[in-house]
């Protein structure tokens, strides 16, 4: 007698393997998610390092998206020396003032920084640091840049080294805690942001 095919039940084999591959799957994706940013938010009293740098009730954070010149770092304007990187870390403590940092993780990075999109009330301090002038684009806030280059605000009020290329001319003088590296697409995303905030004053 030929068997009997029932489709309505269809056999599968290893299916508790699959839920536990399921399973196994869901948990790395949630200590992942906690681990890069999906964590609760930092907040607190904020000690500012430098421009891009701060400490948020012990946790140090890397703000992302930009790179401000190092502490140290000074830059030329009008034909003179300026520690331009105090007056970004100055400037970063203003923004700030007496108020609360809000500041959300984004990930790790590798000096064990939280890298993280912060604000002290209404100001998001990445973007304030970018349009302000006082750190330049890192991955983020081109046009923001371009607007500050074009109103000569902070920096672009004189030259300056690169941060990045400041401190691979002075690394012996680093402790080890900076870095962002080279971002080999910085130059073009800056031209183009140039030229679609220069087109924008056209009309």
């Amino acid at each position: 007698m030929a068997g009997i095919y029932n489709k309505g039940r269809t056999r599968r084999s290893g299916s508790v393997l699959d839920w536990a591959t399921l399973l196994a799957v869901f948990s790395v994706i949630a200590v992942a998610a906690t681990v890069l940013g999906g964590s609760d938010p930092l907040q607190g009293s904020a000690v500012v390092v430098d421009g891009d740098s701060l400490e948020v009730e012990g946790n140090r954070i890397r703000l992302e998206g930009l790179d401000a010149p190092e502490y140290r770092q000074t830059c030329s304007r009008f034909g003179e020396q300026v520690a331009c990187g105090k007056m970004a870390r100055n400037h970063l403590r203003q923004l700030i003032g007496n108020r609360e940092v809000v500041c959300t993780s984004q990930g790790i990075d590798k000096y064990d920084r939280y890298l993280a999109v912060c604000k002290a009330g209404d100001t998001n301090l990445n973007e304030a640091m970018v349009r302000d002038g006082w750190a330049v684009a890192y991955g983020d806030h081109d046009m923001l840049e371009a607007e500050a280059r074009r109103a000569k605000r902070g920096l672009w009020a004189g030259r300056f080294e690169e941060p990045s290329d400041w401190r691979k001319d002075h690394s012996g003088e680093l402790s080890g805690n900076q870095g962002t590296g080279f971002n080999p697409w910085r130059s073009a995303r800056r031209l183009v942001a140039g030229v679609i905030e220069w087109l924008k004053s056209l009309l």
